[in-house]
């Protein structure tokens, strides 16, 4: 299943306003989950390509399954000199390009003060790049950026950063000299009741509203600790939807397990991948079927339906807020139905409170 960019009559007037934006400028670009930032900016790679006189354009993201979306996108449009890459592959490619050596770090981060030094000399090497999901990106690695190129385009939504202390839609206009962010207002991507429940995680103003109506958000009680229930729970689901595309979020460290009991569970017609960092499980966006992620590489993927297995067990990370971010991001990625499983009720130490608004909200899901 590649992708399929929607066409001009599909676009809404301000997603057409987004798209017909010079390219000889910087632009900021602000938008909730289901507004159409990834769309734009894919669209935004093809103008770029077009006018950009042989120097290429990149495209960067911060996470590996969204990097292989985009290239399927990328390749599926024909797009001519664009490169899409994780910012990780992006340092590592250039260092070794230009024999730079070992890129510098400090602590656990990169030594963004060094690696603006060493590629200082480069000039301006890209006619364009062009950022998925900026607020995740440091402010520092985006001035290198902008020093690096003719002209950028960044899309942001602070809402959705699940790490901390990154980049803001403020300090995105400072380092870019923008005098102010366009927006983006609608959603395309979610039904209202999926939005609606989104609202609860939403920690700065409310999403972007829609008016598609579709199904409540259904959810499970599972056996406490019953991996085994919550698993036949879900392939009882996937078996009703094999010819959709179905996204499992889980915790890092249960990638493993799911992938496993899904494989062993489900019929060989059915596809199950899995995105494992470090690892060769990668997902192949061509193909329907199962793509388990985690929660720290869901950031700008969609599904038709997604399943959030333990969603009263998602790992407390940064702080409150980027937590919260965490299950907003989640619970916004499909586009038609919302399944939730749960063990308990109450809060458990060490993880997210997600169930406690899920409670006093009562009536916006199908509780089974």
């Amino acid at each position: 299943m590649g992708f399929k960019l929607p066409n001009g009559s599909e676009l809404s007037e301000e997603q057409l306003d987004i798209i017909n934006l010079p390219t000889t400028r910087d632009w900021v670009i602000k938008g909730a989950p289901g507004t159409g930032k990834t769309v734009m900016a894919i669209y935004r790679a093809g103008q770029a390509s077009h006018v950009s006189a042989g120097k290429p354009v990149l495209m960067l993201v911060y996470n590996n399954p969204l990097m292989r979306f985009l290239s399927t996108a990328v390749r599926g449009n024909y797009y001519k000199n664009v490169k899409v890459l994780t910012y990780h592959q992006w340092l590592n490619d250039i260092y070794r390009e230009y024999d730079l050596g070992y890129i510098p770090k400090e602590g656990d981060d990169h030594d963004w003060e060094t690696v603006a030094f060493d590629l200082s000399g480069i000039g301006k090497k890209y006619a364009h790049v062009i950022i998925d999901e900026a607020q995740d990106f440091s402010i520092e690695l985006l001035k290198i950026l902008k020093r690096l190129s003719d002209h950028m385009t960044c899309f942001i939504d602070p809402n959705q950063a699940i790490e901390i202390a990154k980049t803001d839609t403020y300090d995105a206009i400072k380092a870019l000299c923008v005098e102010s962010p366009y927006k983006l207002t609608k959603n395309f991507r979610n039904t209202k009741q999926i939005r609606d429940l989104s609202a609860l995680y939403c920690k700065d103003g409310e999403p972007a509203p829609t008016n598609i109506q579709g199904k409540k958000p259904v959810i499970m009680k599972c056996v406490p600790g019953g991996f085994d229930d919550q698993n036949r729970k879900m392939v009882d689901i996937i078996k009703r939807n094999k010819e959709k595309n179905i996204g499992i979020i889980v915790n890092p460290s249960a990638l493993n397990n799911t992938f496993k009991s899904l494989r062993n569970l489900l019929s060989s017609d059915v596809i199950v991948q899995m995105h494992k960092p470090k690892t060769d499980f990668k997902i192949d966006f061509d193909k329907l079927g199962v793509k388990i992620v985690s929660y720290g590489t869901m950031k700008g993927l969609e599904f038709d339906i997604v399943l959030l297995p333990m969603f009263d067990k998602i790992e407390m990370k940064d702080g409150s807020t980027v937590d919260a971010n965490r299950a907003y991001v989640a619970v916004s990625r499909p586009v038609n139905e919302l399944y939730l499983f749960y063990w308990s009720e109450r809060p458990s130490p060490g993880k997210i409170n997600t169930m406690t608004a899920l409670t006093l909200n009562r009536g916006m899901l199908d509780w089974k």
